[in-house]
């Protein structure tokens, strides 16, 4: 159809991976730089405060519902992607949850047992969000179904660190600092 905005976009030429990547903005690599650290942290055995534990799950979250609501526009497709992947992922965040932590509760500390897991999690969610980011400006032609992946994976996103979050309130609820 002549005038579509997606068409005519088409018909620009293909942009360089360099072009896009000069485009990201700053925030994306403080993110990344951040989620890189907080994920080699979790490499060792670590103390930290409850409120940076419940700081990632926040981040991911807001990211998950700023990257939905930026790009979708008023589509229903796309939010609807991500209520069903959030709905099926929130019991996954809930079980797998805080399950190798010691709260103490009096001083406010968090004991986790050194992992490689939120690293490898982290820059993989990351790589993901990034990777569709760059095929909607790779190919927008392809926009209206790499929205609906976006959509999907915001959800899962979200719901992952929302069960994760529930369940890490229950447990900080419930603790007396005796190890799980």
């Amino acid at each position: 159809m002549q005038g579509d905005p997606i068409e005519t976009r088409t018909e620009c030429p293909a942009m360089s991976l360099p072009m896009i990547l000069s485009h990201v903005p700053l925030w994306v690599w403080l993110l990344l730089s951040y989620l890189v650290w907080q994920g080699c942290a979790a490499l060792s055995d670590t103390a930290v405060t409850v409120r940076r534990v419940a700081l990632l799950p926040l981040v991911f979250v807001i990211w998950g519902l700023s990257g939905l609501v930026a790009h979708s526009g008023s589509t229903a497709t796309p939010y609807l992607a991500w209520l069903i992947a959030a709905m099926c992922l929130a019991p996954v965040g809930y079980r797998i949850g805080p399950n190798r932590m010691v709260i103490d509760r009096t001083r406010g500390i968090v004991h986790r047992k050194g992992s490689p897991w939120p690293l490898i999690r982290n820059v993989t969610l990351f790589a993901a969000q990034f990777a569709i980011a760059i095929a909607v400006a790779a190919m927008p032609d392809r926009r209206v179904a790499l929205d609906l992946l976006r959509g999907a994976l915001s959800g899962a996103l979200a719901g992952y660190f929302l069960g994760w979050a529930l369940a890490f309130r229950r447990r900080y609820e419930a603790e007396d600092g005796m190890p799980a």
